[in-house]
């Protein structure tokens, strides 16, 4: 999981470089520049595999959030923990943790570990949809009325 963590983080930052490099490329209608049209299709793409990584990690980070919070611990020696999802069964997986003292380091700050994680990567996800959305609206829902304005010589659309 921890991978998985490292290459959204990754991914995220390459993003929001090309985003800033997108913002400072001067704005012409149209897309006729190709590096205007290659760094928002670049953004697109990178904020919608941000989003899908997004998703991934918060998926993982709240299993295993859920297995943090049932774990039944027990100290064994003087600093290690071995922890159980099921006490009563013989043959439940145990984890074990060396060296930590206070099996209530386990019980208590792992699963509010996890729960951090799946707050702050939702809320990747969200700014990753967030600039998916803007990207694709403004490729795709701009509609002209036909009505001109301005002067004769004037040929401008609005908008509608």
């Amino acid at each position: 999981m921890n991978c998985l963590l490292s290459v959204s983080c990754h991914q995220l930052c390459f993003t929001s470089m090309v985003g800033f490099v997108l913002y400072c490329i001067t704005y012409l209608p149209e897309e006729r520049t190709a590096k205007q049209f290659i760094a928002k299709l670049l953004y697109f793409l990178l904020c919608t595999v941000g989003l899908v990584l997004s998703l991934l990690v918060t998926a993982f980070s709240g299993h295993h959030y859920a297995q943090a919070s049932s774990l039944h611990c027990g100290q064994v020696d003087e600093a290690d923990c071995v922890c159980t999802l099921d006490p009563k069964d013989p043959i439940a997986r145990t984890f074990t943790y060396q060296a930590v003292g206070d099996c209530a380091a386990i019980t208590e700050t792992l699963p509010v570990f996890f729960l951090v994680q799946v707050v702050l990567n939702a809320l990747q996800a969200l700014v990753c949809a967030a600039g998916t959305f803007v990207m694709w609206k403004h490729r795709y829902q701009q509609f002209y009325s036909g009505l001109q304005a301005g002067a004769l010589g004037d040929q401008q659309w609005n908008k509608a």
